[in-house]
């Protein structure tokens, strides 16, 4: 089978989430870079349907959820009841979703990507004003199916659902620092459980299609994981302090323990790998303002993870014989990430009508993996040596592994935006531009792909009435998938329309935003591969 172009890239990065959750890697590390290599992630506007409703503008437009607030801007515990003056609720369903074909010889067409991700997430703030502490929850249910060809006839389809959840403390401390100090604590959980399916690819006259109820296929082989399962429990202690009027200081130290299981159960062998992996995340921010025109903000995280992945294995060797197993130490890990953030933003002038901003973000994280000592009689790579030169009738049937080498992935990331915004009497309209760069790099593989996109948008503001407000909004985009290879290079053109309904004396407010985005090559190729994005997001705020 020929991959299409520009899906090259993006196959070699999901194959190497495969091969991640082969080795295996923490589930949590499965969704976020999946949301990212497909490009539906639309975090920064999960919290904000007005923004996605008027092109995605995240940085111009002064919204509830784009403060510079220790909260919105860093998301550290201990700010969650300074975010607000009142108690408040906040719903925010979405969905996602990713259609990309191109054309096949015989004029049908070829579908050779489709994801679709839905979520639904809350944030309940309790705030005391005499004492000036509260708690809050912070929760989301999400899913995301993700279906990519593997074969000409054969498609591998992977399924995520992705509960999530923090429960926060927070208080002042009430005898020292002039009530300046304030402190927090969080109880953080997430499951992730991963199934992945083999699937015959749906043929009809229209073309073919890999998103439709195909045949269900085994695995090719009996040691690739077709379902993972992950528990994450995290508890953390942050702390912030108030600088002078307007500046705020925070740090946060956090204990995460991952505990996952990853099996492949068939009809003759069990294939099973057994992680627990501890983090230590540690984050620092600081938020502030000069004047009453000027705000600014940095956020930095840190994580660092050391643990080690565990094996078992049994095949039959037929009725009445030993069957043929073993278990022990599969490979050790390392892994080190950080990821930083910088923003600011002016508004000139006494009216406050004219906005400018600009942002800065880098990450960077370094993931190492060694296979057992070579004198380990329980290592995965003494099994796969030992079943080769095996003469049982289960060895002769096996599809063996790679064995376990020494790995090292790194990743690096950077990217900058800035725009404009001005408020005319009954209209506000913003315009943005934004560019990043984000270089994977393998030991086995080296450097690529290097992905570089840019985009500017604009947006629309203008109420219809007195408890109506419309929206629409604008984006041209271009990426390029990998800057080291030739013809996956695209251009998009993106829609978004929302509407915003607050009606007078409520204590409640609803917001809904849509857009969607048709993407075409930006090469020569007869194949016309092209592509298709939508995103839905629709926010209900409580205040009381």
């Amino acid at each position: 089978m020929r991959f299409p172009r520009w899906a090259a890239p993006r196959v070699v990065f999901a194959s190497w989430l495969a091969l991640m959750l082969y080795v295996p890697t923490a589930s949590a590390q499965f969704f976020a870079p999946a949301l990212r290599t497909l490009d539906i992630d639309t975090e920064q506007l999960s919290r904000s349907a007005r923004l996605l409703g008027m092109g995605g503008l995240t940085l111009v437009v002064p919204d509830h959820n784009t403060t510079y607030s220790l909260w919105d801007m860093a998301r550290i515990p201990v700010a969650i009841t300074n975010d607000d003056s009142t108690s408040t609720v906040d719903l925010d369903p979405g969905s996602d979703a990713l259609s990309a074909v191109h054309t096949l010889a015989d004029g049908r067409e070829r579908q050779n990507l489709a994801a679709r991700r839905t979520g639904s997430g809350i944030e309940a703030v309790y705030r005391s004003r005499e004492s000036g502490g509260g708690f809050g929850y912070v929760g989301d249910l999400s899913n995301l199916r993700y279906d990519q060809p593997v074969t000409a006839g054969a498609e591998l389809r992977q399924s995520v659902l992705r509960p999530a959840g923090t429960a926060i403390l927070t208080g002042v401390v009430p005898r020292f620092f002039h009530r300046r100090l304030q402190w927090g604590l969080h109880l953080r959980f997430l499951n992730e459980t991963v199934d992945r399916q083999y699937r015959e690819i749906v043929s009809n006259a229209a073309g073919e299609y890999i998103d439709l109820g195909g045949g269900e296929l085994p695995p090719p082989t009996e040691f690739v994981l077709t379902s993972l399962d992950v528990n994450t429990t995290a508890y953390g202690l942050s702390t912030s302090y108030t600088l002078g009027k307007s500046t705020h200081i925070a740090l946060g130290i956090e204990h995460e323990n991952d505990r996952f299981k990853g099996t492949n159960a068939l009809d003759k062998s069990t294939y099973e790998t057994d992680e627990t992996r501890p983090y230590w995340n540690g984050q620092a921010a600081i938020v502030g303002q000069i004047g009453h025109t000027f705000e600014w903000g940095v956020n930095g995280i840190g994580r660092v993870s050391n643990s080690e992945v565990d094996w078992r294995f049994t095949i039959s060797n037929g009725v009445g014989a030993v069957p043929l197993a073993g278990r022990g130490n599969m490979l050790s890990r390392d892994e080190k990430s950080s990821e930083m953030q910088a923003r600011a933003r002016w508004t000139p002038g006494k009216t406050g009508r004219t906005v400018v901003s600009g942002e800065m973000h880098t990450a960077a994280s370094k993931i190492l993996t060694d296979p057992p000592n070579a004198d380990d009689a329980t290592s995965l790579n003494r099994f796969i040596n030992d079943a080769y030169h095996s003469n049982t009738p289960a060895a002769a049937g096996l599809t063996l592994p790679d064995s376990i080498i020494h790995g090292e992935t790194r990743r690096y990331a950077v990217g900058w935006s800035g725009g404009v915004s001005h408020r005319f009497t009954s209209n506000t309209v913003g315009v943005e531009y934004h560019w990043s760069r984000d270089l994977s790099t393998t030991q086995q593989l080296g450097d690529g792909p290097r992905r570089v996109d840019w985009d500017i948008r604009g947006g629309l503001e203008h109420p219809l009435g007195k408890v109506i407000t419309g929206r629409l909004g604008y984006q041209y985009h271009s990426v390029d998938e990998d800057e080291f290879t030739t013809g996956n290079e695209f251009k998009a053109n993106a829609f978004s329309l929302g509407l915003g309904y607050a009606p007078p004396g409520a204590i409640w407010t609803l917001e809904s935003g849509y857009r969607v985005e048709f993407r075409t090559q930006d090469f020569n190729d007869p194949t016309d591969e092209r592509q298709s994005r939508q995103n839905l997001g629709i926010e209900v705020l409580w205040k009381f």
